[in-house]
C-alpha cells in the first residue's frame, strides 16, 4: 500500500462515516441519555459519569474526527484498500465506544488525571498532525522529489506520527478515570511496534537504500531517545 498515490475515495469515505457514526454513538451515549438505554437494554442500572467527564469525552472523540478527516483527505496521498478501510473503521468503532462507555459510567469526581490526560491528548494530537503536516509542507517543494524526510518533529523519532497517536490515546484513556481504557493505547502501540513499523521500515529501506540506513542509525524508532 506504501508508495502508490491514489485519491481513495470510496475507501476513505468509509472509514470516516465509521468514524463519525462512532462519534455520534458516543455522543448519544454520553449526552442524549443513551446511559439509560443500554442499562434497559441489558436490564441494568448503568451508572452515569459527572457531567465534565461526558463532557470531556465527547470532546476529545468528535477532535479525533476532526484531525482524522484532515489527515485522511488532505495529507494521506497513498492508496488506502477497501480492506484496510474496514479494518480501521471497525477499529475506530471499537476506540470511540470503549472509551464512552468505561468512561460514561464512571461516576468518580474528575481530578488531577483527567486533565493530565487532555494534555497528553494534545501533545499526542501535535506530534501526530504537526509532523505529518511538516513532512506534506516539505514534500509539496519540487527540490525534495523523491528524498527522504528526516527534519522537524521526524528528526526525534522515525515513526513520530505513531508515537503520537499512542500519547493521545494514552490521554484518552486517563480521561475515562478507568485501567479498562488503557487496552486501547497497548494494543495500538503492539500495532504500531509489531506491525505497521516493520511494514514501513521494509519499504523505506527498498526506496531510499542508503538514506534511510544513515537516518535509521541516528534517530529512535519509536520513543524519541528511547527505542
Amino acid at each position: 500500500m506504501y508508495g502508490r498515490h491514489d485519491p481513495s475515495t470510496g475507501p476513505k469515505l468509509l472509514v470516516t462515516a465509521c468514524n463519525a457514526l462512532a462519534v455520534a454513538g458516543a455522543a448519544w451515549f454520553l449526552l442524549l441519555g443513551g446511559t439509560d438505554t443500554v442499562g434497559d437494554w441489558f436490564g441494568t442500572d448503568l451508572e452515569r459519569a459527572d457531567t465534565l467527564r461526558r463532557v470531556l469525552l465527547v470532546s476529545l472523540s468528535a477532535v479525533y474526527l476532526l484531525r482524522f478527516v484532515a489527515t485522511t483527505f488532505v495529507m494521506l496521498k497513498r492508496k488506502m484498500e477497501w480492506s484496510e478501510a474496514a479494518t480501521v473503521g471497525a477499529w475506530v468503532v471499537v476506540i470511540h465506544g470503549t472509551m464512552a462507555y468505561f468512561g460514561g459510567t464512571d461516576t468518580d469526581s474528575p481530578g488531577f488525571l483527567v486533565w493530565l490526560g487532555v494534555v497528553l491528548y494534545a501533545v499526542g494530537s501535535w506530534l501526530n498532525t504537526g509532523s505529518e503536516y511538516q513532512r506534506k509542507l516539505w514534500k509539496q517543494r519540487p527540490e525534495n522529489k523523491g528524498r527522504l524526510y528526516t527534519g522537524g518533529l521526524f528528526r526525534y523519532s522515525m515513526h513520530i506520527n505513531y508515537f503520537g497517536d499512542t500519547v493521545l490515546f494514552t490521554g484518552f484513556a486517563l480521561v475515562t478515570g478507568t485501567v479498562w481504557a488503557f487496552a486501547i493505547p497497548l494494543v495500538m502501540a503492539c500495532m504500531f511496534v509489531f506491525l505497521n513499523i516493520p511494514m514501513l521500515d521494509k519499504y523505506l529501506a527498498e526506496r531510499y537504500g542508503e538514506a534511510f540506513e544513515e537516518y535509521s542509525a541516528r534517530t529512535a524508532k519509536f520513543i524519541p531517545f528511547v527505542y
